[in-house]
């Protein structure tokens, strides 16, 4: 039998929060699934290892997924230190964007010789393919997500077949995505039926999910609004609490 894999909420919200932390997932303490500023000290508070991430997935460059960064690496320019290297996995721009934040959030660090001490290796995602980031193979496919280069990610890790959406309405994209994968994780910002052409609500995710219980895919419902109603067989998120997969 395979051992369980531990997937521990860092936050559970949307940009638009009713109190949650923005939504991040720790895979097994060696997997970041987006990096809001929320997910830094909450995962100071989880006890984690910071040296035992080895890769971030960055699905969109919106602020409630990727303004993490220069948090992150202030810990590394400031009290942290380590040789192995970590891997920013993104859209097109990510790591000049990353230290365009850095120098707007600590304007003088820089200039003072502070720099991240942790060998960075940004992998930029400019379309749908195959990619691979130090040990680990992923594929990556484009989301609906308003006009922005936004990416769903798909991996194998420890014998299971994950997938992560990010923001996403409904698309062929996400059914792609997520067919055949062990593990599902899908944003649900809106408990209800909704017009917001970026983002899932209630009744598409309950369109999605009942395809994925058919092929036996466990189902993760994460970037949430506000609570939604129970859905049968659908794992919620809910901050500082571990899922087991």
């Amino acid at each position: 039998m395979t051992d369980q894999i531990p997937l521990v909420c860092l936050g559970s919200g949307a940009a638009l929060t009713d109190g949650r932390d923005w939504s991040s997932l720790l895979l097994d303490e060696h997997i970041l699934l987006d990096l809001p500023p929320s997910a830094i000290p909450r995962l100071i508070r989880h006890g984690g290892d910071f040296s035992t991430i080895e890769h971030i997935f960055i699905s969109h460059l919106h602020a409630d997924h990727m303004f993490g960064l220069p948090f992150l690496l202030l810990e590394y320019c400031v009290r942290r230190s380590r040789e192995n290297p970590l891997y920013i996995i993104g859209p097109p721009k990510i790591e000049e964007l990353t230290f365009q934040l850095c120098d707007l959030a600590w304007p003088d660090l820089r200039k003072h010789g502070f720099e991240p001490h942790v060998p960075l290796h940004f992998i930029e995602v400019e379309e749908e393919g195959e990619y691979q980031a130090g040990a680990l193979a992923f594929t990556a496919i484009p989301m609906e997500h308003f006009t922005l280069d936004a990416f769903g990610f798909r991996f194998e890790y420890k014998g299971r077949s994950i997938g992560y959406s990010g923001d996403t309405a409904e698309c062929v994209e996400l059914d792609r995505l997520l067919e055949g994968t062990d593990v599902a994780i899908l944003e649900l910002t809106y408990p209800r039926e909704s017009n917001d052409p970026g983002h899932m609500d209630s009744p598409g995710f309950r369109r999605m999910a009942s395809k994925l219980k058919v092929q036996g895919t466990t189902v993760i419902a994460t970037h949430m609004s506000e609570t939604p109603a129970p859905i049968e067989g659908v794992l919620f998120c809910e901050d500082g609490k571990t899922i087991y997969i």
